[in-house]
């Protein structure tokens, strides 16, 4: 039986490239569409006669769309969303996850182990393509727990706001002993973790590595427009 399968991946040569090997490998496995953004891939998906059972999902799109909510989107239409990514940070990762996506395949893995998680999620059950995504999936101490209000901080100065006026840019705003009292709890969590965190910098360094803050170029592609 036929598994029929779209793919959404903001670089098309390459997403082109692995469902040529795909096909090749899994000829059970039909390639019913592509899209190198959310906005196209909605207009595709609408013309479709029959919704693909298994949607592979770039984790960063170009287009600045926000990753759980373009899940929520797939699985209200039906289908089982496997992330097809590059992104090898926890936090970013989980987060898919745990909006729904029901499998993770490592664009550095094998050919097969994709193919092996697009069957798998197609029967409706999690796979991941490596002993790495797993790690990345499930192993707690891969990274540090941050809580939303410390994160905003975080970004707030990976931004280049100062840290005066951090607090007047939060939502709600709060004072500046607040901020202090935020970044000091920050830094004592990656060091309680043995990471060695000791200033907001350090702080904002590590939150970038482990995909709490998003990379630069994803926060300047998400900031709604003036």
């Amino acid at each position: 039986m036929a598994i029929r399968v779209f793919a959404i991946d903001d670089h098309p040569v390459v997403v082109e490239g692995i469902l040529a090997l795909v096909a090749r490998q899994a000829p059970e496995l039909e390639i019913v569409g592509t899209a190198s953004t959310w906005g196209n891939a909605v207009s595709a998906l609408d013309r479709l006669s029959a919704p693909p059972d298994v949607v592979l999902l770039d984790l960063h799109l170009g287009d600045g769309s926000d990753p759980a909510t373009c899940i929520s989107a797939l699985r209200s239409r039906g289908a089982a969303v496997v992330l097809l990514t590059s992104e090898v940070r926890p936090v970013p990762i989980r987060r898919a996850m745990r909006a729904g996506a029901l499998g993770l395949a490592l664009k550095s893995d094998p050919i097969e182990h994709l193919v092996s998680v697009v069957r798998t999620a197609a029967a409706g059950e999690p796979s991941v393509s490596s002993d790495l995504a797993f790690v990345l999936v499930t192993d707690p101490e891969l990274t540090v727990s941050l809580p939303a209000r410390e994160v905003e901080v975080l970004t707030l100065l990976a931004d280049g706001v100062p840290r005066k006026s951090v607090g007047a840019m939060m939502r709600p705003p709060v004072t500046m002993a607040t901020v202090v009292t935020y970044l000091t709890r920050a830094c004592a969590r990656y060091r309680e973790a043995g990471i060695d965190v000791r200033s907001p910098g350090d702080a904002v360094r590590a939150a970038i590595a482990d995909g709490h803050v998003a990379l630069p170029e994803q926060r300047r592609l998400r900031q709604p427009p003036e």
